[in-house]
């Protein structure tokens, strides 16, 4: 990844937000809300312009809406829209990472946390993240294993608060969103190394 990609250029408390929103959305099947909170998450992490991020959040809510069903789901659409993800990406910011293999890395963690979900033994989700972020900027995924740590407990606190009926003011989502800002601090970190 290049150094000045504006991939590297996210700020932790913005993305962490915008993913715990998008969290909330995805489990009450919320979808325009979904989209909505894509298209801030992408411009964030990603360095969009509007147009650019309505485009690929559009692509991932996709997937997500084919990946939601359960156990009906539909993995392999779920996996196209990931693919167009990944290429838009890759094209538009000119990076050089392996677009299908990405795709796979991506939708690899979906799979692994719906069926590690609410289980604090989370070691297969985060090895998926950190290879993940690991193919995407092209760092040792031993680098940013911290970053896919706090982003799994993220994930944990999502699922606790599924369990627990979704209630709207949980003290879980305020956990969550500390732990995904942690996260996206420690890949900063990582990634600017």
């Amino acid at each position: 990844m290049r150094q000045d990609s504006p991939m590297r250029h996210f700020d932790p408390h913005r993305l962490a937000r915008y993913e715990k929103t998008n969290y909330v959305a995805y489990y009450r099947k919320d979808w325009p809300t979904l989209l909505r909170a894509s298209v801030g998450m992408v411009m964030e992490v990603l360095g969009f312009s509007l147009p650019q991020a309505s485009y690929a959040a559009y692509l991932m809510a996709r997937a997500q809406i084919a990946f939601a069903p359960f156990p009906e789901n539909n993995l392999p659409l779920a996996e196209q829209f990931i693919i167009r993800f990944y290429r838009f990406v890759r094209d538009a910011h000119g990076e050089d990472f392996d677009v299908c293999h990405a795709a796979k890395l991506e939708l690899n963690w979906w799979v692994v946390h719906r069926r590690l979900f609410a289980n604090s033994d989370n070691k297969e989700l985060v090895s998926a993240l950190s290879c993940l972020y690991a193919e995407a900027y092209g760092v040792d995924p031993d680098a940013v294993l911290p970053a896919a740590q706090e982003r799994a407990h993220g994930m944990l606190c999502s699922d606790l608060w599924v369990n627990a009926g979704k209630p709207k003011n949980s003290l879980l989502l305020v956990e969550e969103e500390e732990a995904l800002y942690h996260s996206y601090v420690l890949l900063k970190q990582a990634i600017s190394a």
